[in-house]
């Protein structure tokens, strides 16, 4: 039992405000009530926990209080919850702080959930990750690329008044980098060039140093990178959905503005 991820998840469930409920070797039931600040009557849910590798995964044991499949929820497609992004943040539950951090993890995905029902949109969206692990990576170098740029950059990103969009001229497709749907500056997409760079730089410190954007330190290649990631972000987000489509999945009607009900 030492080496089964479940071990530790078991023994510190009573300390993150779950229940076990059924324990075996190769799952366990937990009745988990995430602890609600405003002072709303708490929410018990009824989870199954399922070895994976070095960790476990989730689910609700049987779909009553969460939709069965919910990607804009972070419900995937055989139920289980996506917590957060293993690339960036691998969990270990084979010892005691991994098993806390990963009670954690999904505390804050169940209150999120309450919110979401309440609310009819997912909440916290600027530490979200993007759907799928393409988008995901994607939206890793447009953060590293923003925050290059500022804080108060960074914050643009974050409250998603940042976009890019393709367009053609001169026979060679082009990438607008947008900010609240104005262009800022644009990219070539085959050559990777961007075009103007001795304009004055978009930084946040753009107004005191003056200096064009080919010399202000390394926000030619920041700028670029980002214009470049959000499109492929936006793109794989897309073909994310669009993979949801093709399997038949529907919108489950419990938010607004899902990508599925377009």
């Amino acid at each position: 039992m030492a080496d089964n991820p479940l071990k530790f998840v078991r023994d510190n469930a009573n300390a993150h405000h779950a229940e076990p409920i059924d324990v075996a070797s190769d799952f366990a039931t937990f009745d988990v009530t995430p602890p609600m600040v405003s002072g709303r009557p708490a929410t018990t849910f009824r989870v199954r926990v399922e070895p994976a590798g070095d960790s476990v995964r989730v689910r609700e044991e049987r779909p009553t209080l969460l939709p069965s499949v919910c990607p804009e929820r972070h419900i995937s497609h055989d139920g289980s919850f996506c917590l957060y992004w293993p690339e960036m943040e691998p969990i270990t539950t084979l010892e005691t702080a991994g098993a806390e951090a990963w009670w954690r993890k999904l505390l804050v995905f169940l209150k999120r959930q309450q919110t979401a029902s309440a609310q009819r949109r997912w909440p916290g969206r600027s530490d979200a990750r993007a759907h799928g692990p393409e988008a995901a990576r994607n939206q890793m170098v447009a953060e590293k690329a923003a925050s290059e740029l500022g804080p108060q950059f960074r914050c643009l990103l974050d409250e998603a008044r940042l976009s890019s969009v393709r367009r053609k001229a001169g026979g060679e497709p082009r990438l607008r980098l947008l900010l609240d749907g104005r262009r800022l500056m644009t990219v070539k997409e085959q050559s990777l060039r961007l075009m103007t760079r001795r304009s004055r730089c978009k930084c946040d410190h753009a107004d005191d140093l003056r200096l064009p954007i080919c010399a202000c330190g390394n926000h030619e290649e920041a700028l670029k990178d980002l214009t470049i990631a959000l499109q492929r972000w936006r793109k794989a987000e897309s073909d994310f959905f669009q993979a949801y489509r093709v399997q038949g999945v529907k919108c489950c009607g419990t938010l607004d503005d899902c990508p599925l009900a377009a």
